[in-house]
């Protein structure tokens, strides 16, 4: 059984058992309304999702495309890009210039 903090929003019960796996992940499934599925955590799902979009606009992608490429709403990646400042990836030092000698004629 999951701890009970974790509960079932459409039921509301908290009586969850291991029911398998799918892709690595654990399903459970909700013992008073049978549902199945694998639950994740709001809060990891979120962080990865903000990291990714963090690299996409470091990439300057498009709002656009950042909506159809995660399936965010535009606001929120409005939010997270007046957040976050885009720092551009530092550019390389130049290299010491080459010392030329020249002969006189």
């Amino acid at each position: 059984m999951l701890p009970p903090t974790v509960t079932y929003k459409k039921c509301g019960s908290a009586a969850l058992c291991k029911n398998g796996s799918l892709k690595c992940q654990l399903k459970y499934q909700c013992t008073a309304c049978h549902y199945q599925a694998v639950f994740t955590h709001a809060v990891a799902r979120k962080a990865a999702q903000h990291a990714q979009l963090g690299k996409l606009l470091v990439e300057r992608a498009s709002q656009r495309a950042i909506v159809r490429l995660t399936g965010v709403a535009r606001p929120t990646i409005v939010k997270l890009a007046k957040k976050t400042p885009i720092t551009p990836h530092p550019l390389p030092k130049p290299s010491r210039p080459q010392e030329l000698e020249l002969d006189e004629m």
